[in-house]
């Protein structure tokens, strides 16, 4: 008897996969012309959170251009992060998809990278979470 099946596994779960078993491998080289004009860009504000406060967070901002003007509203825009929790998935607006990162509030000191993907570009930042007095 020969059986097989085919899995569908969202975008975000292969990304979160493939972070899992490689660590931090996220580069992406767009493939074709139209792609190459898209870029992505990460900022936190602010870029320093509470490793103690479960409640600390940080808004993510996601800018996403196609040449000098915002990609088209409703690009699907997917995150995720190496500590705390953060929104999985978010939707531009004007070349803006904003996710919210969370502290784990453990207390302990880390430096957390965030990855976002959007079509065939990926973009990474790092945002400390610290003990603050």
């Amino acid at each position: 008897m020969n059986t097989s099946f085919t899995a569908r596994v969202p975008l975000w779960g292969l990304l979160l996969f493939a972070w899992t078993i490689s660590g931090c491998a996220l580069s992406v080289a767009p493939t074709n012309s139209e792609s190459r004009q898209i870029t992505l860009e990460l900022t936190a504000y602010p870029g320093r959170v509470s490793a103690s406060d479960s409640t600390a967070t940080a808004e993510i901002w996601a800018t996403i251009l196609k040449g000098n003007k915002p990609i088209v509203d409703s690009t699907l825009v997917v995150f995720a992060s190496t500590a705390g929790s953060i929104t999985p998935s978010s939707l531009t607006r004007d070349g803006l998809a904003i996710a919210v990162l969370q502290s784990v509030g453990d207390g302990r000191p880390q430096r957390v990278e965030v990855v976002a993907q959007a079509l065939s570009v990926r973009d990474t930042l790092e945002v400390d979470f610290v003990i603050l007095e």
